[in-house]
């Protein structure tokens, strides 16, 4: 299957800025009010999903596997802060040695390719699912309603 350059960019940075927001949390953001805004814009995102594809089935399998690919970013961004926190404890103890660190990164790659895997073959499904115009239209409003920093931030409690 030929990879979509909005695929390659959305994985690259919901990796990166998943990694990168849990040493940026903000500690000013309204829990309630992200949430809130969260699930309008995923509501948006199901009435869009409904009102594009024309067969209601095949809506109904977009919409579940656009459900498990937002439960599998939420999974990840959880994971990233759990090594995250291994890591800057790791880190602050000056007699943690070099192997102790090494394997937590190498558990972390690990569990990051898993993730990714799972993403990519996720992805492959949505795309079979879907026409080329439907997708194009669903990803325009992904990544501007709904773009991976945002995602990745959401779902990692920011």
């Amino acid at each position: 299957m030929k990879l979509n350059p909005i695929l390659i960019v959305f994985v690259a940075s919901i990796a990166t800025s998943t990694f990168s927001g849990c040493a940026n949390q903000s500690k000013d953001s309204n829990p309630d009010e992200l949430e809130k805004q969260r699930a309008e814009t995923r509501a948006d995102f199901q009435n869009l999903i409904m009102d594009e594809i024309d067969d209601p089935a095949r809506a109904e399998k977009f919409a579940a596997l656009a459900a498990e690919r937002e439960q599998l970013i939420s999974q990840h961004a959880t994971t990233v802060q759990h090594y995250s926190k291994r890591l800057k404890t790791l880190s602050r103890d000056y007699s943690t040695e070099r192997e102790s660190l090494e394997t937590l990164i190498q558990e972390y790659n690990a569990e990051r390719r898993a993730a990714q895997s799972e993403f990519l073959a996720l992805m492959g499904k949505m795309k079979v699912t879907v026409t080329a115009k439907e997708w194009e239209k669903l990803a325009k409003f992904e990544l501007k309603e709904l773009n991976p920093r945002t995602m990745s931030y959401q779902a990692g409690g920011q």
